[in-house]
Protein backbone atom coordinates (compact mmCIF):
# COMPACT_ATOMS: atom_id res chain seq x y z
CA UNK A 1 0.00 0.00 0.00
CA UNK A 2 0.94 3.25 -0.59
CA UNK A 3 0.53 5.54 2.81
CA UNK A 4 -0.22 9.18 2.92
CA UNK A 5 0.62 10.50 6.19
CA UNK A 6 1.11 14.01 7.92
CA UNK A 7 2.13 14.31 11.54
CA UNK A 8 1.82 17.42 13.72
CA UNK A 9 2.47 18.81 17.15
CA UNK A 10 -1.03 18.62 19.50
CA UNK A 11 0.23 20.73 21.82
CA UNK A 12 -3.72 20.94 23.33
CA UNK A 13 -4.24 17.35 22.87
CA UNK A 14 -6.90 17.28 25.48
CA UNK A 15 -8.87 19.73 23.30
CA UNK A 16 -7.98 17.44 20.26
CA UNK A 17 -9.30 14.61 21.53
CA UNK A 18 -12.85 16.26 22.56
CA UNK A 19 -13.03 17.75 19.24
CA UNK A 20 -12.47 13.54 18.24
CA UNK A 21 -14.35 11.93 20.43
CA UNK A 22 -17.65 14.44 19.64
CA UNK A 23 -17.20 14.06 16.43
CA UNK A 24 -16.43 10.32 15.84
CA UNK A 25 -17.38 8.61 18.82
CA UNK A 26 -14.80 7.91 21.88
CA UNK A 27 -11.56 7.14 20.73
CA UNK A 28 -9.97 3.64 21.02
CA UNK A 29 -7.33 3.19 23.24
CA UNK A 30 -3.56 2.65 21.27
CA UNK A 31 -0.58 0.67 22.44
CA UNK A 32 1.91 0.24 20.20
CA UNK A 33 5.65 -0.94 20.78
CA UNK A 34 7.98 -0.83 17.74
CA UNK A 35 11.61 -2.45 17.62
CA UNK A 36 13.42 -1.00 14.84
CA UNK A 37 16.26 -3.01 13.30
CA UNK A 38 18.78 -1.91 10.79
CA UNK A 39 21.87 -3.39 8.97
CA UNK A 40 25.37 -3.02 10.46
CA UNK A 41 26.66 0.44 9.96
CA UNK A 42 23.69 2.10 8.56
CA UNK A 43 21.84 4.89 9.64
CA UNK A 44 18.13 3.94 8.87
CA UNK A 45 15.72 1.24 9.93
CA UNK A 46 15.22 -1.66 7.94
CA UNK A 47 12.57 -3.47 9.44
CA UNK A 48 10.03 -2.90 12.05
CA UNK A 49 8.18 -5.00 14.46
CA UNK A 50 4.99 -3.89 16.15
CA UNK A 51 3.05 -5.62 19.02
CA UNK A 52 -0.32 -4.13 18.72
CA UNK A 53 -3.96 -5.37 19.09
CA UNK A 54 -2.61 -8.99 19.95
CA UNK A 55 -0.50 -9.17 16.99
CA UNK A 56 3.39 -8.76 15.64
CA UNK A 57 3.31 -6.64 12.60
CA UNK A 58 6.46 -7.20 10.61
CA UNK A 59 6.68 -3.89 8.53
CA UNK A 60 9.88 -2.63 5.70
CA UNK A 61 9.31 1.03 3.71
CA UNK A 62 10.55 2.66 1.51
CA UNK A 63 9.98 6.32 2.69
CA UNK A 64 9.61 9.42 0.80
CA UNK A 65 9.74 12.17 3.33
CA UNK A 66 8.76 15.98 2.48
CA UNK A 67 7.77 18.82 3.66
CA UNK A 68 4.28 17.96 3.28
CA UNK A 69 4.35 14.45 5.28
CA UNK A 70 4.98 11.25 4.48
CA UNK A 71 4.49 9.16 0.99
CA UNK A 72 5.70 5.42 1.63
CA UNK A 73 5.36 2.00 0.18
CA UNK A 74 4.76 -0.43 2.69
CA UNK A 75 5.22 -3.93 2.95
CA UNK A 76 4.00 -6.13 6.19
CA UNK A 77 2.53 -9.60 7.48
CA UNK A 78 1.60 -10.27 11.07
CA UNK A 79 2.43 -13.34 13.04
CA UNK A 80 1.03 -13.81 16.66
CA UNK A 81 2.56 -12.43 19.83
CA UNK A 82 3.89 -15.70 21.10
CA UNK A 83 6.28 -15.65 17.93
CA UNK A 84 8.37 -12.62 18.83
CA UNK A 85 11.38 -14.03 19.99
CA UNK A 86 11.91 -15.98 17.49
CA UNK A 87 11.32 -13.17 15.40
CA UNK A 88 14.01 -10.94 16.98
CA UNK A 89 16.27 -13.95 16.75
CA UNK A 90 15.17 -14.72 13.06
CA UNK A 91 15.98 -10.83 12.70
CA UNK A 92 19.72 -10.95 14.50
CA UNK A 93 20.72 -14.14 12.66
CA UNK A 94 19.77 -12.67 9.28
CA UNK A 95 22.93 -9.98 10.96
CA UNK A 96 20.35 -6.57 11.90
CA UNK A 97 20.88 -5.03 14.69
CA UNK A 98 18.85 -3.59 17.00
CA UNK A 99 18.29 0.54 16.11
CA UNK A 100 15.84 1.63 18.29
CA UNK A 101 12.19 1.43 20.40
CA UNK A 102 9.35 3.65 20.07
CA UNK A 103 5.85 3.59 22.12
CA UNK A 104 2.84 5.25 21.54
CA UNK A 105 0.05 5.61 23.85
CA UNK A 106 -3.21 7.57 23.17
CA UNK A 107 -6.16 6.82 21.06
CA UNK A 108 -7.72 6.79 17.40
CA UNK A 109 -10.44 6.86 15.54
CA UNK A 110 -11.99 6.38 11.71
CA UNK A 111 -12.98 8.78 9.59
CA UNK A 112 -13.86 7.34 6.40
CA UNK A 113 -10.77 5.92 4.67
CA UNK A 114 -8.54 8.50 7.14
CA UNK A 115 -6.59 6.52 9.94
CA UNK A 116 -6.11 9.24 12.77
CA UNK A 117 -4.05 8.56 15.99
CA UNK A 118 -3.79 11.27 19.00
CA UNK A 119 -0.72 9.82 20.51
CA UNK A 120 1.68 10.21 23.27
CA UNK A 121 5.58 9.40 21.59
CA UNK A 122 8.09 8.00 24.24
CA UNK A 123 9.31 11.47 25.74
CA UNK A 124 8.74 13.81 22.54
CA UNK A 125 5.23 14.82 23.68
CA UNK A 126 1.93 14.65 21.97
CA UNK A 127 1.20 14.12 18.02
CA UNK A 128 -1.56 13.92 16.12
CA UNK A 129 -0.72 11.77 12.85
CA UNK A 130 -3.75 11.26 9.86
CA UNK A 131 -2.84 8.78 7.24
CA UNK A 132 -4.70 7.40 4.19
CA UNK A 133 -3.79 4.43 2.77
CA UNK A 134 -3.94 3.90 -1.12
CA UNK A 135 -2.84 1.59 -3.62
CA UNK A 136 0.59 1.42 -4.96
CA UNK A 137 -0.45 2.55 -8.21
CA UNK A 138 -2.27 5.77 -7.26
CA UNK A 139 -1.63 8.80 -9.53
CA UNK A 140 -0.15 12.12 -8.23
CA UNK A 141 -3.69 13.44 -8.38
CA UNK A 142 -5.45 11.37 -6.03
CA UNK A 143 -2.51 11.37 -3.42
CA UNK A 144 -2.47 15.25 -3.54
CA UNK A 145 -6.27 14.84 -2.66
CA UNK A 146 -5.62 12.41 0.27
CA UNK A 147 -3.27 15.28 1.41
CA UNK A 148 -5.89 17.65 0.99
CA UNK A 149 -8.21 15.95 3.10
CA UNK A 150 -5.49 15.31 5.91
CA UNK A 151 -5.20 18.99 5.89
CA UNK A 152 -8.92 19.77 6.24
CA UNK A 153 -9.21 17.19 9.12
CA UNK A 154 -6.05 18.40 10.70
CA UNK A 155 -7.42 22.20 10.62
CA UNK A 156 -10.70 21.06 11.92
CA UNK A 157 -9.24 19.34 14.85
CA UNK A 158 -7.26 23.46 15.71
CA UNK A 159 -3.45 22.50 14.27
CA UNK A 160 -2.10 24.64 11.90
CA UNK A 161 0.05 23.89 9.72
CA UNK A 162 2.98 25.42 11.50
CA UNK A 163 2.72 22.75 13.96
CA UNK A 164 3.32 19.58 10.89
CA UNK A 165 6.69 17.75 12.07
CA UNK A 166 8.22 16.97 9.01
CA UNK A 167 11.10 14.98 10.63
CA UNK A 168 10.49 11.23 11.60
CA UNK A 169 9.65 9.92 14.69
CA UNK A 170 13.19 7.97 14.36
CA UNK A 171 15.37 11.07 14.00
CA UNK A 172 13.49 12.92 16.76
CA UNK A 173 14.18 9.86 18.91
CA UNK A 174 17.73 9.12 18.21
CA UNK A 175 18.72 12.90 18.77
CA UNK A 176 16.64 12.70 22.14
CA UNK A 177 18.52 9.99 23.39
CA UNK A 178 21.91 11.71 22.47
CA UNK A 179 22.69 8.85 18.99
CA UNK A 180 23.50 10.68 15.58
CA UNK A 181 20.41 11.92 13.63
CA UNK A 182 20.09 10.73 9.85
CA UNK A 183 19.98 13.02 7.05
CA UNK A 184 16.14 12.92 6.14
CA UNK A 185 15.60 10.69 2.95
CA UNK A 186 13.59 12.57 -0.29
CA UNK A 187 12.32 10.40 -3.19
Amino acid sequence: MREVEIKAHAREHEEVKVHFDSLLGSGREVHKHDHYFRRPGEKVQALRLREYNGIIEFTTKKTCSGPEGENNAEYEFRALPDQRKEAVDFFHSLGYEDFFIKNKNGWEWMDGDAHIELLDVNTLGWFLEIEILLPFEADESTVNAARRKIDGIMEAAGIRKEDYEPCSYRDMILESEGGIQSKPHTC
